[in-house]
């Protein structure tokens, strides 16, 4: 178990859905923070996929968490509505929902920790369905106790422990009923694939998850070691030779995703770029979104053969507006109301964005209310600010609906300058990701 000693005088945030995971989680963790010094409170994403199931869900949290005087947070939302918004399944949706509200705890200094519920046959559940997919090394590396300000205190804990939690401190819960129904591939795994193979290998649950502890270990040492392989250039990524194919694989895959194609290549892409350095020199490989490789003297340069590439899509990650940081991936905004000591920053008049303004990515439809200019469409905006073709998907923005009003790192909204009557002043940064390259 998770040494709970280490959060002493820190706020833990447990998430509690209502089932029985969260709810033993929650009521473990209660029962733990007297002794070992940390305060603990509750989060609710109430996802508005279930009707009314869903508010029988929210009630039944909040009358649990009076009872045990825990201090409960109720995000609500339309994953539905987000799901199609954004081009998404409705689970993956429902993921970034509760990845951004949890974000915003953080972000808000209403708690220094998330811990969510995730147990053995989850990370089971994972390395299996994985596998069986034909993940490689990475994809099976699991999850881990603790992933920045996430933790995980029942990761080694199967789900037959945490029924014999509940009902051994008489825990009453909720059961979603959609995790019941065998039409997902990933319920197939949970409810017959994994009881049989635990059947007939006992202990089969904790060997798949310690294997992910260990695939971790290895896959970070074998990437630290492909590092060396890399050198940055204009625009470009130099991938040295090497004829030990796990290293030179994973340097072309970093090569790949520092160029921001994140998707869209194949393990059979990675083997043409592995065969390329026995080429004869000048040969190329075409690999997807206009981007090349080619032999050099001292190895392969990975570069986009043309001035307008074509992108892979917009990162879909989206989150609500509040002071803090977002992580865009390739780039990091901060938002504070102090002004940097060092870099440039955006000034905007915090009052004037709306509530239900978010973080997120360029859409079709975007448009801004220039300095002089009236409203223009997001792509005519970029042309007259002569932004990189290359950069325009992967700048953040501050948007509510199609409205813009602020494209972090370039311009704002007149709709939120600085003026005689602001009270609030905000400035935004912004930072590349030390792992993303121009």
């Amino acid at each position: 178990m998770m040494n709970l000693r280490t959060f002493q005088n820190k706020t833990i945030c447990v998430a509690i859905s209502g089932g029985a995971d969260s709810v033993a989680l929650t009521h473990y963790l209660k029962t733990q923070s007297k002794e070992y010094g940390f305060s603990l409170r509750a989060l609710h994403c109430q996802h508005g996929i279930r009707g009314e199931e869903s508010l029988e869900d929210m009630r039944f949290v909040a009358a649990l968490c009076k009872e045990w005087d825990i201090s409960l947070t109720v995000v609500e939302g339309d994953c539905l509505a987000l799901a199609k918004q954004n081009g998404q399944s409705v689970e993956t949706a429902a993921r970034e929902f509760r990845r951004a509200a949890y974000a915003r705890m953080i972000d808000e200094k209403k708690a220094d920790f998330i811990a969510t519920a995730h147990h053995l046959s989850d990370q089971a559940e994972t390395v299996l369905f994985r596998l069986a997919r034909g993940s490689a090394l990475s994809g099976v590396a699991g999850m881990r106790e603790q992933d920045g300000y996430i933790l995980r205190p029942f990761l080694t804990k199967t789900k037959e422990d945490i029924y014999a939690y509940c009902q051994t401190y008489g825990l009453a819960y909720r059961v979603d009923k959609t995790n019941l129904s065998t039409e997902y591939t990933r319920n197939q795994l949970r409810l017959e694939v994994l009881p049989a193979l635990e059947n007939a290998v006992c202990g089969a649950q904790e060997n798949l998850a310690r294997f992910a502890a260990i695939a971790a270990e290895d896959d970070e040492y074998l990437y630290a070691l492909s590092e060396k392989l890399l050198t940055v250039g204009d625009r470009e990524m130099r991938v040295a030779f090497a004829k030990e194919k796990p290293l030179f694989r994973r340097a072309c895959l970093l090569a790949l995703k520092r160029l921001g194609l994140t998707k869209d290549y194949t393990f059979a892409h990675l083997e043409s770029l592995y065969a390329l350095q026995y080429a004869q020199r000048g040969a190329r490989c075409d690999l997807p979104c206009g981007v090349t490789a080619s032999k050099e003297t001292d190895g392969l340069r990975i570069f986009y053969a043309c001035d307008t590439p074509v992108f892979p899509p917009a990162p879909t990650t989206s989150a609500p507006f509040s002071e803090g940081e977002f992580d865009g991936g390739m780039y990091k905004v901060s938002v504070s109301k102090t002004p940097p000591t060092t870099g440039n920053a955006l000034r905007i008049d915090g009052d004037s964005i709306p509530q239900n303004a978010v973080f997120r990515f360029r859409q079709d439809g975007d448009e801004i209310q220039a300095f002089g200019g009236g409203t223009k469409t997001l792509k005519k905006f970029f042309n007259e600010k002569k932004t990189d073709v290359r950069q325009r998907a992967y700048l953040p923005l501050i948007a509510a609906d199609k409205e813009v009003y602020v494209v972090c790192g370039v311009d704002i909204s007149r709709k939120c300058m600085v003026t005689k009557n602001t009270k609030t002043v905000y400035y935004i940064t912004i930072e590349k990701a030390k792992n993303a390259t121009d």
